[in-house]
């Protein structure tokens, strides 16, 4: 598999494209994980309203059942008690729920965040990156099956203009079958592909 382009200056541009494509991957998972610790902060609200509601609801639940025990008046006195505990059974109970709904909303938009981010990058590196590596792998594999060298001339004449660079009768040469001309534009396709040249190309 061919990586990197055999042109240094392209190469460089290509592994800077990867670095900035590692870190963005990085960053897309620390952003995540920051907005879902961000969002999670808020569920310490339904977690204290649990935590108050069920001591509120315990104080009240024991207010009536020490007011029950009153001879005549106890069970009127502490019926207002009792309701009065429910209800704050329901609010500790809402707590808990805006807590568990909180923690869910903040695991989905830091994963949903990260995930488009990373898509993202991918695509990017894909376009620019991976498009190369299956060029450049797919000539190399042609290049060094049997005759490879003029399937590359052939394509080198087919895909590009071969004439404004080795003379006017290029394919006259071509159709001759010399062999300095079958190289030359063998090496024109090995470095419009990013692969080392082999011919007079290469000087």
């Amino acid at each position: 598999m061919v990586i990197y382009d055999a042109r240094p200056l392209r190469a460089a541009a290509q592994v800077v494209l990867d670095l900035v494509v590692v870190g963005g991957l990085v960053a897309a998972v620390l952003l995540g994980r920051a907005v879902s610790a961000s969002i999670s902060a808020l569920a310490d609200i339904g977690g204290r309203v649990h935590e108050q509601g069920s001591a509120f609801e315990d104080q009240l639940r024991r207010t009536a059942d020490a007011l029950g025990d009153v001879p005549l008046v106890g069970r009127s006195v502490s019926a207002p008690l009792r309701d009065a505990s429910r209800s704050a059974g329901s609010i500790a109970a809402a707590g808990t729920h805006q807590q568990e709904e909180t923690l869910r909303l903040a695991h989905l938009l830091g994963t949903s965040l990260a995930v488009v981010l990373v898509v993202v990058l991918v695509a990017v590196w894909l376009r620019y990156r991976g498009r190369f590596v299956r060029r450049a792998t797919a000539t190399r594999r042609l290049a060094e099956g049997p005759a490879g060298t003029e399937l590359l001339a052939v394509r080198a004449l087919t895909t590009r203009d071969a004439a404004g660079r080795l003379g006017a009768d290029v394919v006259e040469r071509w159709r001759r079958g010399d062999p300095a001309t079958v190289a030359a534009l063998a090496d024109l396709e090995r470095l419009r592909s990013g692969l080392r040249v082999a011919g007079p190309t290469r000087s």
